[in-house]
Formats: C-alpha cells, sequence, structure tokens
C-alpha cells in the first residue's frame, strides 16, 4: 500500500494518465486483509472524508432528475474518487509514513519544474535558431518569454492546478517532521524550485494563495528563528523575482494589466478573450441558471448543456467557444444540484477546517483553505487533476485519532476469511 500510495504522489504531477490505475491499485493494497483481519472504520464529521462521500452520493440522486445521461456516466467517472477514498478509510489500512509520501511528493513537483524549465529553454533556442535562419527575423521579447509562463511552462497540468500542487508541495517542505532527514542545501534547492515554478505558472490565484501560505507559515512558526529567516527570504525572493518579471517581461506586464483594467471595469466586455473577463462572463452565466432552479439545480449530466445554453442567450462567444464550465466549484455544484449541493460543498470544507484549527492541525488546515479558495476561480471536481488531488491528501492527512470511536461504530473484525 505505501508503494501504491508513493507511486501516486509521483504521478500526480507528473503523469496524470497513470492516475486512475495508481488509485485503483491503492485502493486494492489497502483494503485487501492482512492476516485475515479485515477493520472497519467510522466516518466523522472531522474528516472532509465523509462529506465527500455524501457529495457523491448527492450527486447520483441528481440523475433522477437530468437528461444527459451520458455526461453524467462521465462526470460520475470523474468524481470517482469522492467515494474511493472514504470506502480505502473505511475499510483500508491505515498508512503508517504519511511523511515519506509527502517527500515524493515534494520531489516530484521540483523535478516537474525542472523539466518545465528545460522545456521552455529548448524551446526558446529552437525559436533563436528558426528566427536567425529566416533572413534575420527578429523574435520579439514577448515571443520569447511565452515559453516560460502559464500553459506553455506547464507541462503535465492546467497552471492553476500545476500552482496548487506546487503550494501544497512548499507547506509539506515546511513541516520539520517532513524535512528532517533532508539536507540544509536539499531543503533550500527544493524550495527555490518550488517558489520558481508558481511564480512561471502566472496563475493570479496561484500567486496570491502561495503568498498567503508563506505568510500564515511565517505567523504559525515566528517562534523558530531558523524557519522563520527562511520563509521570510523565501516570500522576499519571491515578491523580487514577480516584480523583476513585471517590470522585465511583456508577457507577466500584459497579465497584470488585465487584471488592472478588468478592476476597473463596472462590467466585462461580452466579447472580451481574456481568462478575467472570461471568468466574470460566465459566473453572471451560472448565477442565473441556479437563480432558476435554485433547490433541485439542473440535475448531475445537464450542467454543461445548460451553461452553454445561458452563453448562447446571453451572446458570451469566448465562453461558448471554450466550452467553459462556471469556474467556480461553488457554482458549478449549484447549477448540477441546487443549494444543497453547495451546502454540501461548503461543510465540506468549514467543518474538517474548524476541527483541524481547535487541533492545530496545521496541514489538514491549510490544504483544506487551499482548495476551498481556488475553488472560487475553478471547478476543480470537475476534472481528474482537482477531484483526485483533494481526496487523496484528505485521505493522507485525516488524523489517525478520527480513526477512534464507541466501539459499536469502529471496531467490527472479519476473521472468517483465511
Amino acid at each position: 500500500m505505501a508503494l501504491s500510495a508513493v507511486a501516486l504522489a509521483i504521478c500526480l504531477p507528473l503523469a496524470p494518465n497513470l492516475v486512475p490505475l495508481l488509485m485503483a491499485a491503492l485502493a486494492i493494497s489497502a483494503i485487501w486483509p492482512v492476516q485475515g483481519r479485515w477493520e472497519r472504520h467510522a466516518l466523522r464529521p472531522d474528516s472532509p472524508l465523509l462529506w465527500m462521500f455524501l457529495l457523491y452520493l448527492f450527486h447520483l440522486i441528481g440523475l433522477l432528475w437530468t437528461t444527459n445521461m451520458s455526461f453524467a456516466g462521465l462526470d460520475l467517472g470523474i468524481k470517482a474518487p469522492l467515494l474511493v477514498f472514504p470506502l480505502i478509510y473505511v475499510f483500508g489500512q491505515p498508512l503508517r509514513d504519511a511523511e515519506n509520501v509527502q517527500r515524493w511528493f515534494i520531489g516530484a513537483n521540483a523535478l516537474a519544474v525542472v523539466l518545465c524549465l528545460v522545456h521552455a529553454v529548448s524551446t526558446v533556442a529552437g525559436n533563436l535558431a528558426g528566427g536567425g535562419a529566416h533572413q534575420g527575423t527578429a523574435l520579439s521579447g514577448f515571443a520569447l518569454s511565452v515559453p516560460f509562463f502559464s500553459s506553455e511552462f506547464s507541462l503535465f497540468l492546467h497552471p492553476t492546478y500545476m500552482a496548487m500542487y506546487l503550494t501544497l508541495a512548499l507547506l509539506f517542505l515546511a513541516r520539520p517532521e517532513v524535512n528532517r532527514p533532508w539536507s540544509a542545501c536539499l531543503t533550500g534547492t527544493a524550495g527555490i524550485l518550488l517558489l520558481l515554478g508558481v511564480v512561471l505558472c502566472a496563475s493570479k490565484a496561484g500567486w496570491l494563495l502561495q503568498f498567503m501560505a508563506g505568510l500564515g507559515t511565517l505567523a504559525e512558526r515566528w517562534s523558530e528563528r531558523s524557519t522563520r529567516r527562511i520563509v521570510a527570504w523565501g516570500l522576499s525572493a519571491a515578491l523580487i523575482t514577480g516584480l523583476a518579471l513585471y517590470l522585465g517581461t511583456d508577457y507577466v506586464h500584459e497579465r497584470v494589466g488585465q487584471v488592472v483594467q478588468t478592476l476597473k471595469e463596472e462590467s466585462p466586455n461580452d466579447q472580451a478573450s481574456n481568462s478575467t473577463d472570461d471568468r466574470r462572463l460566465v459566473w453572471r452565466a451560472a448565477a442565473a441558471v441556479v437563480a432558476d432552479h435554485p433547490w433541485t439545480g439542473v440535475g448531475t449530466g445537464d450542467v454543461k448543456d445548460e451553461l452553454l445554453k445561458g452563453y448562447a442567450e446571453r451572446g458570451y462567444a469566448e465562453p461558448l467557444r471554450k466550452k467553459l464550465n462556471a469556474h467556480d466549484q461553488y457554482l458549478n455544484t449549484a447549477v448540477a444540484l441546487g443549494f444543497g449541493g453547495m451546502a454540501l460543498l461548503l461543510l465540506m470544507i468549514v467543518v474538517p477546517t474548524v476541527f483541524a484549527a481547535r487541533r492545530r492541525h496545521v496541514l489538514l488546515f491549510s490544504f483544506l483553505l487551499l482548495n476551498g479558495l481556488n475553488w472560487l476561480v475553478e471547478s476543480m471536481l470537475e476534472v481528474q487533476a482537482g477531484v483526485v488531488f483533494l481526496a487523496f491528501f484528505a485521505w493522507l492527512l485525516t488524523p489517525e485519532g478520527s480513526r477512534t470511536s464507541p466501539p459499536n461504530m469502529l471496531s467490527t473484525k472479519r476473521t472468517d476469511r483465511p
């Protein structure tokens, strides 16, 4: 089981196509009885796993008033980790060395950044060679900087998801129990790569959440002088790098300019084509669908159809052409299942976060906030990269103490298997 968990942690940022196979291997190895013992553990409200399980059941109930069963089947398949990992928790063995899995996740993300940098450099070198071969054609600074940012940089994942993975890896790296076996040089190198990766992903949400994570770590570990200095220097380096990129590269300057211009506008242009305005348009259309179906939603399978219909009616050309989802998980779930679905999604974040804060479980608290805040700008439970990330690390980070409860709820053992 430990090997399957490590392999899954490595492949999440590096080989997404292998993730479903590894998730199945993890489920089998965790649930398969060892030495004839098969323990069952109760799901509790202090873990997001209970709420995931209920949300998946709600999506199954949403089949009753859906018409597009083909899309519903696809959606339920994508969301299957919301069911699989709670079942692993209930029937499977606990993972004894979660810190080792976290170390491999850090290493895999650092390697992903290195590979993305190598690819960007080789792309620019190829462009320069090609430009020089065509009668001295000059390449603009913008064209040369593009391979180092956003989707051109992020080889394996959408840049917002890569930034989220890198931020969690940084949170893991900051924990003494995780970085203890590593030298200061190795820890520092990994930290620099992860920070640089978040900056180069050019995800506006990623930049903000990285900065928030750094401030939170700084506040929590303020009494530890070495950690305080490292985190403070890291934050300073990230800010200086970001400022240098803003002043020195056309790409970052344009990205920031889009945000500033959007904030100045009272409403987005219906024909806008940048990602910030696209989100404002789809949020407006999704809110209208929710207003028309507040209590039941449109059903598990009709979400995309209703959103595209709304874009067409309002003349939102780019969201319609790109077939965008709501780009807000709370809105997307409300479109499918109404206010009840949205409330369940909120409970999945809020209730375990409160418990984690009371128990000073910093990693679980930070992980839940990282997901919950990213969901404000992305429908992350509609794609594998978001839903497996949530379910796998919720299972990994759920405290061992959550497995203890009254005997009649937890300690049922089967010994009738050979």
